[in-house]
C-alpha cells in the first residue's frame, strides 16, 4: 500500500470470524385463496412499505422515496383458463390469457396453485402481480422451438422464459419455484467436474467440442459461436441457424417501472437469471437464486442501467456473479446507475458476492451496500472494467461485509479487465472515445474475512489510477496480503490483515 499506510500485517492464527446474518422475513400462507377478491395469501402492501423504508434508513446519499406496487383486490387462477397440473400439457396460452385477462379487468392478482405446470414464455403486464403458490412448480419447457426470436437492437434473442417490457406497477410474488430447464442450453466445461460427473455429462447425450474441453446440450449450440462469426450481416434466417446458441435471460425486465420481487425462486436458468434493464423503482426482497456453481453466465440479479433499486433478503447461489452493476452507453453526464441499495443479503458459490462491471461507460454512483455474507464466492467484492467499456464508478459505500472461504479476492479493483477485444496499446493516453474506466470515492467498512486467499488486489491504469478509497475496520485472515498498482489517495483506519492461513480440509471448485 502507499507509504505511511496502517496495515498490520501478520502470520499468525487467529480464532475463526463469528459471522451472523439476520434477514427480513415476509410471511405467506402455503394456498391461494379461492375466492375472486381474498389477497389475505399476500405480504401486505403497509409491510413491505416499511422493510423498504427500513432497508432505507441509513443511506448516505438522498434518495427518492421508492413505492410499493399496488394491485386491484381481483383474482384469476389460471385453472379458470384452462392450465392443467401435474401433465405434459403446455399451459403457455392458459397462463398468458389469465394475465390479459387480468390486465384487461384494471389488474389484479394471477394464481399458480401448487402443482407441476410446464408452460412456455409468460410475458407479464402492467398492473399484474403473478402469484406462484409455495409448492407450485413452474416448470419451463427444454423444447426451444417454444422460444421464438425476437428483435433485439439490430439483432435476435430467444424469448425470456419470463419478460415484461415497458410495464409499470408489475409483481412476482409467492413461495413458487420455477425452473428454466437451462441444461438444455448450457455449456459446460470439463475442466469444472470430475472424471465421474463428466462420463456421465457425456453419456446423456448432447456434443463436445473437437478438443475435448466443452459439453453442449446441441451441435447447433455448439457451433453458433463460429457461425455467426463468419455472417457478418445476419438476418432472421441466420439467427434461427444459432438459435440454441442464443441462451436466453431467464427471468428478463426491460423498461419497466414500479416492480416488485417478493418471495420467488429462479434456478436453473439458461444464461442470466434476473436482468433488470433501463427500470425504476424496483422493489426485489425474500427472493432466491440456485443455479448448479459450474453454470456459465448464471449471474444471480443484473441491475442494468436502472434507478431506485432496492434489495433485501435475498438469497443467492450460482455459476456466475452474484449481483452486478452494470451500466452500458455514453452517460452524457448523467450516470445510468443510480440509487442502488442492496441489503441483508446472503450470496453462496459466485464469481463474487457484489460486483460493478465490467461494462461502466454509461456511470455508476450512489450504491449503498449494508450487511452482505459472502459465504464460498470466488470473490467478495469485485470491480472491473476495462479501456473500451469503461466509465465513472463513484459514490460506493460498503458498510458490514462477512466473507467466508474466498477462492481469490476479498475486495479486488481491475481496470484491465478486457474481453471486447479493445486496443489496450493507448492506456497511457487513451482518446477521449476510449472509454477508460475510473473508480473513486468509494468506501468500505466494517469488512472482515476468514480463509481469503488474498486480502485486497488493487490494478488501476497509469492515467486513471484507482482513487479516493477508504477502508475503515477491515480484517481479513488470508493467504496473501495486499497487491495495489496505479493507485492513490488509499486510506486506511483500522485495517488488520494475518496472512499465511488456510482452511483445512476445504475443496475448492
Amino acid at each position: 500500500m502507499k507509504k505511511g499506510s496502517k496495515w498490520k500485517i501478520t502470520t499468525a492464527m487467529a480464532t475463526a470470524l463469528a459471522m451472523t446474518f439476520m434477514p427480513l422475513a415476509t410471511t405467506y400462507a402455503d394456498t391461494a385463496p379461492q375466492g375472486q377478491t381474498n389477497i389475505s395469501h399476500l405480504s401486505t402492501h403497509g409491510q413491505i412499505q416499511q422493510e423498504v423504508s427500513n432497508a432505507l434508513k441509513n443511506v448516505p446519499f438522498t434518495m427518492s422515496k421508492v413505492t410499493v406496487p399496488t394491485f386491484a383486490h381481483r383474482t384469476f387462477s389460471i385453472t379458470q383458463y384452462g392450465a392443467v397440473p401435474n401433465s405434459d400439457a403446455m399451459n403457455t396460452t392458459a397462463i398468458n390469457n389469465a394475465i390479459t385477462a387480468a390486465a384487461k379487468a384494471g389488474g389484479g392478482e394471477v394464481i399458480i396453485p401448487k402443482g407441476l405446470w410446464v408452460t412456455g414464455p409468460i410475458v407479464l403486464q402492467s398492473n399484474v402481480n403473478l402469484h406462484v403458490v409455495k409448492g407450485a412448480l413452474v416448470q419451463f419447457t427444454g423444447n426451444h422451438d417454444d422460444y421464438p426470436l425476437i428483435q433485439n437492437g439490430s439483432g435476435y434473442i430467444a424469448q425470456s422464459p419470463i419478460s415484461a417490457f415497458n410495464a409499470s406497477n408489475v409483481a412476482i410474488t409467492g413461495r413458487g419455484v420455477f425452473d428454466g430447464s437451462g441444461n438444455t442450453w448450457r455449456p459446460v466445461k470439463k475442466e469444472k467436474l470430475s472424471d465421474a460427473q463428466w462420463q456421465a455429462l457425456v453419456a446423456s447425450g448432447g456434443v463436445v467440442s473437437s478438443d475435448g474441453s466443452m459439453w453442449w446440450p446441441t451441435s447447433q449450440g455448439m457451433n453458433g459461436e463460429a457461425y455467426s462469426k463468419s455472417h457478418k450481416n445476419m438476418t432472421l434466417s441466420d439467427y434461427e441457424q444459432i438459435k440454441d446458441y442464443l441462451r436466453p435471460i431467464m427471468a428478463y425486465f426491460v423498461g419497466d417501472s414500479h416492480v416488485l420481487l417478493d418471495g420467488p425462486t429462479f434456478m436453473n436458468a439458461p444464461s442470466h437469471t434476473v436482468k433488470i434493464n433501463s427500470s425504476s423503482d424496483v422493489i426485489v426482497v425474500n427472493t432466491q437464486v440456485r443455479n448448479p456453481w459450474y453454470s456459465q453466465n448464471t449471474d444471480g440479479f443484473d441491475i442494468s442501467a436502472d434507478n431506485n433499486v432496492v434489495m433485501y433478503g435475498d438469497t443467492i447461489d450460482t455459476g456466475d456473479d452474484g449481483i452486478a452493476l452494470e451500466s452500458s452507453g455514453s452517460n452524457n453526464g448523467t450516470f445510468k446507475v443510480q440509487d442502488i441499495v442492496i441489503t441483508d443479503v446472503h450470496v453462496y458459490n459466485a464469481h463474487s458476492g457484489f460486483a460493478v462491471g465490467s461494462d461502466t461507460d454509461g456511470g455508476v454512483k450512489d450504491v449503498y451496500v449494508h450487511n452482505l455474507v459472502c459465504d464460498g464466492t470466488e470473490d467478495g467484492l469485485r470491480f472491473k472494467s476495462g479501456v473500451g467499456k469503461g466509465g465513472v464508478v463513484k459514490n460506493i459505500y460498503i458498510d458490514g461485509v462477512a466473507m467466508r472461504n474466498i477462492q481469490d479476492y476479498g475486495i479486488t479493483f481491475n481496470d484491465g479487465y478486457v474481453d471486447n477485444g479493445a486496443d489496450t496499446s493507448s492506456l497511457s493516453a487513451p482518446g477521449p472515445s476510449s472509454n477508460t474506466p475510473l473508480f473513486e470515492q468509494i468506501s468500505f467498512q466494517n469488512i472482515s474475512g476468514n480463509y481469503v486467499n488474498q486480502a485486497i488486489r488493487m490494478i488501476g491504469l497509469p492515467n486513471e489510477p484507482i482513487q479516493d478509497i477508504s477502508l475503515s475496520h477491515v480484517y481479513f485472515r488470508s493467504n496473501l496480503g495486499t497487491t495495489e498498482q496505479m493507485t492513490q489517495n488509499i486510506t486506511n483506519n483500522d485495517v488488520t490483515i494475518m496472512t499465511g492461513i488456510h482452511e483445512l480440509g476445504e475443496i475448492s471448485h
